[in-house]
């Protein structure tokens, strides 16, 4: 039997159930006669609480209590609070009294429930193991954690940096090895006690570096919501419109909360649950076009009314519930939602609503949804609809790894299904011009394909050159990489991205913009809705770019380009005359690209010596000559980031350039540019804001050159 299904039991049964958890984690009843005591339980919590230092939130997400819970029992709301809830308190506030309240009510908290009930996991709402409708105490918070990721990835393996990174974030003890282990081993016998030979019950495997939790269908409401999504998808595919209609109607009635309600954003944001979230909405925005192309708009309206919360963006969402409105006889609830949004995205966002939602608003207008949706992406064939375009650059072979690489890759492809806003995950790589910022864009991109099946937009925006590409090429470019014909391709860039947003709004995509020149430049090529993410390079950090996480790429390190210059060369090369390469790398600053166009061009030509190279490199006056190969070359690159700078500024850092060799002080260019403190501040802010410096100590305020700028500034100035 389905743990979605209702358990048989007797009448008695039932009602000792009820009794308990009917409220979820509490009984309520009248607070006790007098109010709140300080030895009351609610107190004894609160006070507790207070003394090591934590807030009720923080409480709460530790011991995997819902905030209301919590708050209920600190206010003494609660005569009986449940033993598990007690006893999770207890482990997160080391408190063994609280314990002793746990089992003060016998039997009744105590319960055990039927042997014969089956085994199963809540993840759809507060999460929970189950054995009929009894919840069971799972153990520590890190217990809780580590069962909700393996059932979240059910039947999968989870590698253990996973496992670290959910249940300690980016901090972990020194143990954490062994920690894994015990929590894993805990989970075991917590599952065996579980067992039964006639209904079975799941069990963790070790697969490789991971673990993996064994678990039948049926046991999960998660795996069941993805089967009926299947079922739905396979009748649609076979025109059978009623069992589609069914199976659908089935799987949103699954819907009863948010995905491991209670959780924090560590586990929240796994890529699972952005999984999750764009199969709900689709099998909600699917089953509500089936309701109104039936005429049955009441049953449209409350499920999307239910994930409207979620989505207050999503304009597919919207309008089809403005249609649903309208045609049941709500036209005023129907324009109050195109005047909410329409409001919001020109206001806040600075865009025109899309084809598809001003479509329906004149649907609203005319009292009838048959004419929905009419303009561009109404024309668009099945064929435009499931393209799925790659346009990533090829992936380099003689990629160097950095540290950089994985938490933006893990960032790229967590979810933002949770932001209030849902707004698609950005991630901003910025740092010294050269410093490889592209390369690992293009890195992350294909290792992230995975978690972007309907495709990889790509685009070099050129910034800081001569000609940058416009927003609205850009946008162009991509409207055709998804089947739109160029003659259907709009003519003002409003048009442009009210179809691009149309298009991605329920895509799983990829959107790499490389180069860009500022937020204005990025603004227009964002995607709508939660599934895509974006990811794009610049020179200087985009802090005005909402909901972004920012991260510094700086310059290789000794070893890295050592190493880089080690693949394009020949290991044989550079073991053969180590000085020589480490003294190329030095006079190279371990610029990724200078170091690639020395080893392009010692592979070009095998009769060279590092010990040539490196003698061509040491003087200074033509070393930037020696650094170009072919298209490859540093000097456009570093002219492009004095190309920002002021004509004032540009002097300033020629000035500095000649009175410093490398590291300086805010007192050294106050001497050198003969200025005041307060001057001298503001222009290394400025200087450090382009990428042209950089801050090597904080605390004493020094700063250094980035790689070969200071040999650029010193050229005689135009």
């Amino acid at each position: 039997m389905s743990i979605i299904e209702a358990a048989t039991r007797s009448d008695h049964d039932q009602l000792l159930i009820d009794r308990v958890f009917r409220k979820g984690d509490f009984v309520e009843t009248e607070p006790a006669v007098g109010g709140r005591t300080p030895h009351s339980l609610g107190g004894l919590v609160r006070n507790l609480r207070q003394q090591v230092g934590m807030s009720q939130r923080m409480l709460a997400e530790q011991s995997g209590l819902s905030m209301r819970t919590l708050r209920e029992i600190e206010q003494d709301r609660v005569l009986r609070p449940r033993a598990v809830s007690l006893q999770r308190l207890a482990e997160v506030l080391n408190e063994p009294q609280l314990r002793t309240h746990a089992h003060i009510g016998g039997s009744l908290l105590t319960f055990s429930p039927d042997e014969t009930s089956e085994f199963g996991i809540r993840l759809l709402g507060p999460f929970a193991a189950l054995r009929g409708s009894v919840e069971l105490d799972i153990g520590t918070p890190q217990q809780r954690h580590l069962l909700a990721l393996l059932a979240l990835n059910a039947n999968q393996a989870v590698q253990r940096d996973e496992i670290v990174d959910v249940l300690w974030g980016e901090e972990p003890p020194y143990s954490f090895q062994q920690l894994v282990h015990t929590h894993v081993s805990r989970l075991r016998g917590f599952l065996d006690r579980h067992r039964s030979a006639a209904l079975g019950a799941p069990s963790i495997i070790r697969r490789s570096e991971g673990y993996q939790l064994c678990i039948d269908q049926d046991q999960v409401d998660l795996l069941q919501f993805q089967e009926l999504s299947a079922a739905a998808a396979l009748a649609r595919q076979h025109g059978d419109v009623p069992s589609e209609h069914r199976t659908l109607s089935r799987a949103v009635q699954m819907y009863t909360g948010e995905l491991l309600e209670g959780f924090g954003e560590r586990l929240r944001a796994h890529p699972s649950v952005a999984d999750y979230y764009r199969m709900h909405l689709s099998a909600t925005l699917r089953l509500a076009d089936l309701a109104i192309c039936a005429g049955q708009y009441d049953e449209a309206i409350p499920w999307l009314r239910q994930v409207q919360r979620g989505h207050p963006l999503h304009e597919g969402l919207h309008s089809r519930l403005m249609v649903a409105l309208a045609a049941s006889g709500q036209q005023v609830a129907a324009l109050a939602v195109y005047t909410k949004l329409e409001s919001t995205l020109r206001k806040e966002f600075g865009i025109e609503p899309s084809a598809e939602l001003r479509a329906a608003h004149l649907s609203v207008l005319g009292q009838g949804a048959s004419s929905w949706p009419p303009g561009p992406a109404a024309r668009l064939t099945q064929r435009q609809v499931s393209a799925s375009p790659s346009l990533l650059p090829r992936d380099p072979e003689d990629f160097v790894g950095r540290s950089e690489h994985h938490p933006v890759l893990s960032r790229l492809t967590k979810s933002r299904a949770t932001s209030p806003l849902g707004l698609a995950s950005v991630v901003s790589l910025y740092g010294p011009t050269a410093a490889g910022k592209s390369v690992l864009a293009i890195r992350t991109a294909h290792a992230s394909r995975p978690h972007f099946p309907d495709g990889q937009l790509y685009v070099d925006l050129r910034g800081h050159t001569p000609e940058p590409l416009s927003a609205q090429a850009a946008l162009s470019h991509f409207l055709q990489a998804l089947s739109v014909a160029e003659k259907d391709v709009p003519r003002t860039l409003s048009g442009c991205v009210a179809l691009y947003r149309s298009l991605l709004a329920d895509r799983r995509t990829l959107i790499v913009l490389d180069n860009v020149t500022d937020e204005e430049h990025a603004r227009p090529l964002l995607p709508g809705g939660f599934n895509s993410a974006v990811l794009l390079t610049s020179r200087e950090p985009l802090a005005a770019l909402e909901d972004a996480r920012h991260f510094r790429i700086p310059s290789f390190t000794t070893e890295q380009a050592r190493e880089l210059l080690a693949r394009i060369t020949g290991q044989h090369r550079t073991a053969a005359e180590p000085a020589a390469a480490d003294e190329i790398v030095e006079l190279c600053e371990a610029l990724p690209l200078a170091v690639r166009i020395v080893g392009l061009r010692l592979a070009m030509r095998p009769h060279w010596t590092l010990s040539h190279m490196a003698q061509r490199l040491r003087d200074e006056d033509h070393r930037l000559d020696a650094l170009s190969q072919g298209a490859l070359a540093v000097r456009p690159r570093l002219e492009g980031s004095f190309a920002a700078l002021t004509p004032g500024d540009r002097r300033a850092l020629h000035d500095l350039a000649r009175a410093v060799d490398g590291g300086f002080s805010t007192a050294m260019a106050m001497a050198a540019l003969n200025c005041s403190a307060q001057r001298a501040d503001s222009l290394l802010e400025r200087l450090t804001d382009q990428q042209v410096i950089e801050p090597t100590d904080a605390r004493d305020g020094t700063y250094d050159f980035a790689p070969l700028i200071r040999l650029h500034a010193m050229e005689p100035q135009p």
